[in-house]
């Protein structure tokens, strides 16, 4: 019976030496884990506070590269308008150096002095070429792109062309009441070419048309192109 009873007091020892060990395990392994769930938790904030910075510099950053994106295509609509504008000026002056030097170019060429409707065929020619040059102006003057100064040089140009073809007009007029027979003249800004149905010109035929042309045009000696087209 007293064996029994130390037994027991043994058992009930053990027991409770067991109880208290698995109490001081849970306690210590409820700390670890509170512990590592805190430092868990930290680096869950610290990381959502990176990534939500990481956000924001990648929104500014979209925002930056529309904005530059927006810059550079309204740069790209300013040039492309400037070079329309600039090159209205540059495409009227050739246009009217084309249409010089094609019209003097058919009133020089031998081919065409040798047809029958050369004086005739000379003067339609004078009037088509400067007819679709005029066209080529007032496309410039209408057109809304266009700055102010380059629709004051095509008007400027519209007006001189005027002007050259009533110099013309004066310098036919003239020399057939002088006794030239169709006679044919181009006038441009720098230059003055006419042509005469004679076979020889002397001296004092080529100083009356020099005379003639002079007086219409103020173009100096140098600049007056004179020749012979007998038909």
């Amino acid at each position: 019976m007293n064996f029994n009873k130390k037994f027991l007091k043994s058992r009930n020892f053990v027991v409770c030496v067991l109880v208290f060990m698995l109490v001081v395990v849970c306690t210590i392994n409820y700390q670890f884990s509170k512990q590592s769930m805190l430092e868990t938790s930290s680096d869950l904030e610290e990381y959502e506070e990176l990534l939500s910075a990481e956000n924001e510099n990648i929104d500014v950053d979209k925002e930056e590269v529309k904005e530059t994106a927006n810059e550079n295509i309204d740069s790209n609509i300013d040039s492309q308008e400037i070079k329309v504008v600039d090159s209205n000026k540059s495409e009227a002056e050739e246009k009217v150096k084309e249409t010089t030097a094609n019209i003097t170019k058919e009133m020089a060429s031998k081919e065409n002095m040798q047809k029958d409707t050369y004086f005739i065929d000379i003067k339609m020619n004078r009037e088509k070429e400067r007819g679709e040059l005029i066209e080529e102006l007032d496309a410039i003057v209408k057109n809304p792109s266009s700055s102010k100064k380059s629709i004051e040089e095509a008007s400027n140009m519209k007006l001189n062309l005027v002007k050259f073809r009533e110099a013309e007009l004066n310098i036919e007029s003239l020399l057939t009441a002088k006794g030239f027979e169709n006679p044919v003249a181009y006038v441009s800004e720098n230059n003055a070419s006419v042509v005469v149905d004679r076979e020889k010109l002397n001296k004092d035929d080529v100083a009356k048309i020099f005379d003639v042309v002079y007086t219409q045009t103020k173009l100096p000696f140098e600049n007056i192109k004179i020749m012979e087209c007998k038909r």
